[in-house]
């Protein structure tokens, strides 16, 4: 029980904003103004100008490029203000050069437990609304990324949620490391934490069977307390969706959740074989930010962890 009530350090105490001010600049600013006050962090605002930036730039500008950089430091200023009156300790940088060079450099050089980005185009765009940034820093950093996506941008502008965190798994191996992230999240903020796990549709049962989701709730229980931090009372859940990342979403707004944690394997972000991967189609239909943990493949862990007393046949739900 001492164990269980000691406290914990929050997990994110230096955060990163990289924006470009594009559409869902202030759903995403509102995110990143809220998880630090949750998790008593700092913030950095870093914002790129690309060294193209010249191409389709008011020609009054052109004539003085100075113009386009003050007004820049000036906007930067404002929010740097507004994170101050937020309570938020917060610093601003304006950069030259590619921006995800510059974000995955900051992210490195300044020690960020979490980085946060926004997504490039409105809803309804598909794959464009991740954009290139975003994927080149989630494929690559040393850091977990949370992205806010057009339908969450636009819920958090009227209201950010404190409700619970959505952890869905998948069970494999190196996922674990997610899950004692989200534990330590959700014990040093004290938000609930719901764990979860999709199965097939076609694996539902029509005659009233749960052996199924019995043993498999058993396992996400077993899950969260592999983590060696302890936690009271986590909501394990089994559900069934024909979609995946549909079924994550649901669950998630049915909870009113503030934040979706996945574990992913690095290969597996935006991978050039799928179009619309399911990590992707969480981002863009989540009613909240989603924080995505990378999780590199070790030399014996490729397999599944087989939830206890579950048959060798039960197939992971395939968080890629």
């Amino acid at each position: 029980m001492r164990n269980m009530a000691r406290k914990v350090r929050p997990p994110f105490k230096k955060v990163l904003f990289a924006t470009d001010f594009s559409v869902s600049f202030e759903g995403a600013l509102q995110a990143a103004f809220h998880i630090c006050q949750m998790n008593e962090a700092s913030l950095r605002i870093l914002h790129v100008r690309r060294t193209d930036a010249a191409k389709g730039t008011d020609a009054s500008l052109l004539q003085d490029p100075g113009i386009l950089e003050r007004r820049t430091l000036q906007i930067l200023q404002q929010l740097r203000e507004r994170a101050l009156q937020a309570g938020v300790s917060c610093t601003t940088r304006l950069e030259t050069g590619e921006p995800s060079e510059r974000i995955l450099e900051a992210i490195e050089a300044e020690k960020i437990d979490l980085a946060i980005l926004g997504t490039s185009e409105p809803r309804g765009s598909k794959r464009l609304a991740f954009g290139p940034t975003a994927g080149a820093v989630m494929r690559e950093a040393s850091c977990p990324i949370m992205t806010v996506g057009p339908v969450a941008a636009d819920l958090i502008k009227a209201h950010a949620s404190r409700g619970p965190v959505v952890f869905a798994t998948d069970f494999h191996s190196i996922t674990r490391q997610a899950v004692r992230l989200a534990v330590s999240y959700c014990k040093s903020t004290g938000v609930q934490l719901h764990c979860l796990h999709v199965l097939p549709r076609t694996l539902q049962s029509t005659d009233g069977d749960h052996t199924l989701p019995e043993i498999l709730t058993y396992a996400l229980k077993h899950l969260v307390a592999t983590s060696a931090v302890g936690i009271n009372t986590p909501v394990c859940s089994v559900t069934y969706g024909s979609e995946v990342s549909n079924a994550i979403v649901d669950y998630a707004r049915q909870q009113q959740a503030s934040v979706i944690f996945l574990g992913v394997r690095r290969a597996s972000v935006l991978p050039p074989d799928d179009p619309f991967p399911i990590v992707f189609r969480v981002i863009t239909e989540a009613p909240c930010p989603v924080v995505t943990i990378i999780c590199d493949t070790k030399s014996g862990s490729e397999s599944p962890v087989d939830p206890p007393s579950a048959k060798s046949g039960t197939p992971p739900s395939h968080l890629q």
